[in-house]
């Protein structure tokens, strides 16, 4: 069962779960809570993808000196963002009504990018996912979970690979 970490009290209308999901096979389990949340409040699912800045650098040093060079923007990269996260809905999702799902991609910090998410849609719910890390594990490599739970401002809903 997910835990819902409620921060503080929202007001106003909301329109939207927001999704955020990495390329690993746990975010089948996030999409499908985020879906039922979406559906169960009659809301749009936003599934945002991040590409990290270092991704995007890597993959544009790989193209240096070729035609693809000049062309990779990170308006492009966020397009591909967009399209893994679409991937993840088609592939996660045995049925679903794709109108009530929009997909967005952006290049950047993870955490600060879907932080930034939060702020500019003002969420009914954060839907992520917990690696099951230790404490040791999150003290020495962060933990993007953590720093969502501590810092959204809106209520999250943590998802563990148990279900």
């Amino acid at each position: 069962m997910p835990l819902i970490v409620p921060q503080r009290p929202t007001y106003g209308t909301h329109m939207t779960i927001l999704t955020p999901i990495g390329e690993e096979l746990h975010s089948n389990k996030i999409l499908e809570v985020g879906y039922d949340l979406a559906t169960a409040y009659d809301e749009q699912l936003l599934v945002l993808h991040v590409i990290p800045k270092e991704d995007f650098n890597d993959h544009k040093a790989a193209l240096k000196g070729t035609s693809a060079s000049d062309s990779f923007t990170i308006s492009r990269e966020e397009q591909s963002a967009a399209e893994i996260a679409r991937q993840a809905v088609y592939e996660s999702l045995d049925e679903y009504d794709a109108d009530r799902i929009e997909t967005q991609g952006r290049v950047g910090d993870p955490t600060d990018k879907i932080l930034a998410e939060v702020e500019n849609t003002d969420p009914r719910y954060l839907v992520i996912g917990g690696k099951g890390r230790s404490p040791v594990g999150k003290a020495i490599f962060g933990s993007t979970a953590q720093t969502l739970l501590l810092n959204a401002s809106c209520p999250v809903v943590l998802t563990s690979k148990q279900g």
